[in-house]
């Protein structure tokens, strides 16, 4: 009786310790597929469009392109790329899926199109991103009417004509939804090179906001420094910070910001009123100035140089654009061609440029309604203000054709 005893306490011992280990073992098996699946089985199972984390995944796959190719690399590029939708995939259980992609590349984050499930492995291609400048230049082929190379020893492209195509939507609350009520206009003067912006070896696209953001004193206390004036200190201050007066109606955010080229504007002065579009020109990058001024002051918004007016002219059949540009400026008023013809042209208002009168310690150049172009002084008030920047090299056209109705719009 003693030995059957023995066996029975045996063959229980034996039990409880395959019981034990049974246990352990599915403990171990749960706790690998909860840690594999718990991210993806945690998702709402509803039809419609599901915004996943990459973390959300099993795999996902970057692709970079360079030339013609792609290459796998093990980071998701942040900027330099546009995100690849029709040639990104997803699949599940190694079977392609039919999928719309949609990524965000400031917030990293993947909208897939219909529900997938768990197991989901996406593979997202990225295209090397044109700069703004890029963009533009490549028009020119195809726009030869709205662009032309103005023929200065920089040889800047710009945009010419009454109304060329060359509206942009900046300023925007969201630009991955760029629209008319998320967005302001602006426009494209062209694309200049370092001696207009002082960044070596780079070509920068420079814009003008579309509409006046009010009538201001170039500066009030009658100077024609812009370095101190007070309009210089407005726009890169509460217009540029959307604070003060312009809490409502500046720069809106930090990506907008950010999309704002920091350069050296050039402050040479002309000596008349009396000088043609390259006489303004050579002298707005020169060195000429009364006494005392700078001839460069480094920030990110201040406004357009008188020869941007006239380079952006085409002339017309009566008067080409060659004789346009040979005029002085002040004599356009009676060469409709001249300024009718150029899209920085404004009847509605008196607009200050940037360029002082280097003869005069307080006066400033204009253009007029009537098409004179004349100076006055600094601390005149009934002069509208159209502040202009430069955009920065990061800084690519990802859509729209530069129509007033589909703007090109802009990402950073």
């Amino acid at each position: 009786m003693n030995f059957e005893v023995i066996k029975r306490s045996h063959v229980k011992r034996n039990v409880l310790i395959s019981v034990v280990i049974v246990l352990v073992l599915s403990a171990i098996i749960l706790t690998f597929t909860r840690s594999k699946y718990k991210t993806t089985e945690s998702m709402p199972l509803v039809n419609g469009t599901i915004n996943y984390e990459l973390s959300d995944f099993n795999l996902i796959g970057a692709y970079i392109q360079e030339g013609d190719s792609y290459t796998q690399v093990d980071e998701i590029p942040t900027s330099g790329y546009e995100f690849n939708g029709e040639k990104s995939y997803c699949t599940v259980n190694d079977e392609n899926i039919n999928a719309t992609l949609n990524y965000d590349m400031e917030t990293q984050s993947l909208s897939v199109f219909p529900l997938t499930t768990k197991g989901t492995k996406c593979y997202l291609y990225f295209d090397e991103a044109s700069s703004a400048s890029d963009v533009i230049e490549d028009a020119y082929e195809e726009s030869q009417g709205m662009l032309a190379y103005d023929e200065t020893a920089d040889n800047n492209l710009r945009y010419i004509g009454a109304n060329p195509n060359n509206y942009v939507y900046f300023n925007c609350d969201d630009y991955n939804n760029p629209s008319s009520s998320t967005c302001e206009l602006w426009r494209i003067i062209g694309t200049f090179n370092e001696n207009s912006h002082g960044i070596s070896g780079e070509k920068l696209v420079k814009l003008i906001r579309n509409d006046s953001i009010g009538n201001l004193a170039w500066d009030s206390a009658n100077t024609n420094n812009w370095s101190t004036a007070s309009l210089q200190t407005t726009l890169n201050g509460d217009y540029l910070n959307s604070s003060g007066s312009y809490a409502s109606s500046g720069i809106k955010n930090d990506i907008t910001r950010n999309m704002i080229a920091n350069v050296i504007w050039k402050l040479g002065g002309h000596p008349t009123h009396e000088a043609t579009s390259i006489a303004f020109y050579t002298s707005e990058r020169g060195t000429t100035v009364y006494s005392g001024r700078p001839t460069t002051w480094q920030g990110k918004v201040a406004l357009m140089y008188p020869s941007d007016y006239g380079y952006a002219t085409t002339g017309g059949t009566v008067t080409n654009r060659e004789v346009c540009l040979a005029t002085d400026l002040i004599a356009w008023a009676a060469y409709s061609d001249c300024y009718n013809n150029s899209w920085l042209y404004s009847n509605i208002d008196n607009i200050w440029t940037l360029t002082p009168k280097s003869s005069e310690n307080d006066e400033v150049f204009a253009t007029f309604t009537d098409a004179l172009f004349y100076y006055q002084s600094a601390n005149y008030t009934n002069y509208a203000i159209y502040p202009s920047l430069y955009l920065s090299l990061e800084v690519s056209l990802t859509g729209g054709d530069g129509t007033q109705s589909n703007p090109y719009t802009l990402s950073n």
